[in-house]
């Protein structure tokens, strides 16, 4: 047998140098190997320099290094150009870019390949001048057809999240169904991902039950979908669904259930994930672990949540501040205080949302002169602006201690425009502590400023009920017939037994409504025996 005896460029110990390398090496390593072909004298070997240009291209280098490997090849091939054309994309350089490297490709008379259409319309993707103005990207559209790689399956997805980018998804459309067998699980995510952007999720639904194959990404896709629209109960049953065909989730999907159930208040639904990381012996991650903890803190279980958060090994900002602001709204200010001591010992720095968590936590308790310690705190020993959640907290600690005037003042000096909220808090205050002109006065201005809130109209009504202002009565709750008749009702969920209800005030819908208004008539003969009486304005 022949064998070849050509003397092989690198010696094996030399070689063994490019094999070893990480798949998405560091820049320090991609030169230090630069540095080992130079000394051995091989600098000027084309596939060397390729293998670096290669490597370069993997992750997000400054340009010039790729430019100036690529400088170097004296005939640069299809390779060349795809590796440089990839880190223009990369690098989120112009795409016009990567369009004058093709062009000056093509004046080469290299054949590109389905890797140089991927790059090309990768770059203008990532472009804001493109997204607005296609016009680039539909003349690598046509090189596409015009070559002969449109029935490329790469090629096809990068022309469909192009279109998409640009906000086309006619487009989009028209070239998935251009060959809807030429496509991949990627193909139909990459439509997927387009149709629920556009927040068209029962488009996006459809299409997922005609996908011939899902990976996690496309669970993922469809439950974020889900969730983003404000769909929550129909993510959660998409997840339960998932884990019936046995599909694992990511990290992405359990972080979004978990903050889903802790938004709506759903124990149940945040248990069942919990115990399907635990299943899955998921690992603990820092994101995962806040999570947790987040939900189990605004599901009202707060003793768990400590537990959960004194074992985590690894905790962030965020971290320490779920816990935070998990303990002030669950009235356990001294803990929550206490706490904050020992993130700043810990050597964290605080954030705002650390600092609504302490104020949170000074104005549930009731410590006037610790809230107003902890703002000046905020303001001059870490130079955090004051936010509206902020001055939010102040106000109601000041409100609730009774000093209605020095919370005025402090909404009147503050530097941002207080919200309606704000001064809804303080109307409270006035009808607690009898401040019944001041009252009147900022019951009048918020139906002013938000007509449309039916919650300000009762406030006011109260006040006027507290000081048996009749008439005043009559007249408030007549506007509010006026002016809130069309107002769409408000719907609260309940979870029972794995189910979620939802609920309409006068709603009769429920299979349960007789059952459930016999209850509520039982609670009111009841609350009226006790001889408490309720509040009707």
């Amino acid at each position: 047998m022949l064998r070849n005896k050509t003397k092989p460029l690198l010696s094996n110990s030399q070689a063994s140098i490019f094999r070893y390398l990480a798949p998405q090496p560091s820049l320090p390593q991609i030169k230090q190997t630069h540095a080992h072909v130079v000394v051995w004298g091989h600098a000027r070997l084309t596939v060397h320099l390729l293998s670096l240009l290669s490597f370069s291209s993997t992750v997000p280098f400054p340009l010039r290094y790729s430019l100036s490997l690529f400088s170097s090849i004296p005939f640069p091939t299809v390779f060349a150009f795809n590796s440089l054309i990839r880190c223009h994309a990369k690098a989120n350089s112009s795409p016009s870019l990567s369009l004058s490297l093709y062009s000056a490709m093509r004046r080469r008379f290299l054949n590109p390949n389905q890797h140089t259409f991927t790059f090309l319309l990768h770059a203008c993707s990532k472009n804001l001048k493109i997204k607005v103005n296609n016009r680039l990207g539909v003349q690598v559209h046509v090189h596409v057809i015009k070559l002969g790689y449109a029935c490329h399956v790469f090629v096809r997805n990068a022309l469909i999240h192009f279109y998409f980018e640009c906000g086309d998804a006619d487009s989009s459309q028209r070239v998935f169904e251009e060959d809807a067998l030429c496509s991949d699980v990627v193909t139909w995510n990459s439509m997927l991902a387009g149709a629920v952007r556009n927040g068209d999720v029962r488009v996006a639904e459809k299409m997922f039950g005609e996908m011939p194959e899902r990976d996690v990404v496309s669970w993922s896709t469809m439950i974020m979908g889900y969730v983003q629209n404000g769909l929550f109960e129909d993510g959660l049953e998409c997840f339960r669904d998932m884990r019936k065909k046995r599909v694992r989730p990511n990290e992405a999907i359990l972080v979004t259930l978990l903050s889903v159930s802790a938004q709506l208040g759903l124990l149940c639904y945040g248990r069942f994930i919990h115990s399907t990381i635990e299943a899955m012996r998921f690992p603990m991650t820092v994101h995962i672990g806040t999570a947790l903890v987040d939900m189990y803190a605004k599901c009202g279980c707060i003793e768990k949540a400590r537990i959960l958060f004194d074992g985590m090994v690894n905790k962030d900002v965020w971290t320490w501040n779920v816990m935070i602001c998990g303990l002030a709204s669950h009235d356990c200010a001294k803990e929550a205080l206490a706490l904050f001591d020992r993130f700043i010992d810990e050597g964290f720095l605080p954030v705002n949302v650390t600092f609504v968590g302490v104020l949170n936590a000074c104005s549930r308790a009731g410590l006037v002169g610790g809230g107003k310690h902890y703002f000046k705190l905020m303001v001059d020993g870490y130079g955090i602006q004051p936010e509206m959640e902020h001055y939010g907290c102040m106000v109601d600690l000041l409100a609730r201690a009774g000093l209605v005037d020095e919370a005025v003042k402090l909404i009147e000096g503050m530097a941002i425009t207080p919200d309606p909220v704000m001064w809804a808090t303080l109307l409270d205050a006035c009808k607690l502590h009898g401040y019944v002109e001041m009252g009147e006065k900022i019951g009048n201005e918020l139906i002013e400023l938000d007509p449309t809130h039916d919650g300000h109209y009762v406030q006011l009504a109260g006040i006027y009920a507290k000081e048996r202002k009749w008439e005043d009565v009559v007249r408030i709750r007549e506007l509010l017939s006026e002016r809130i008749a069309g107002k769409v009702a408000g719907w609260s969920l309940v979870e029972l037994q794995g189910r979620v209800h939802r609920f309409v005030a006068g709603d009769r819908e429920h299979e349960c409504s007789s059952d459930i208004y016999k209850m509520l008539e039982t609670i009111g003969l009841r609350i009226t025996e006790a001889g408490l009486l309720t509040e009707t304005f």
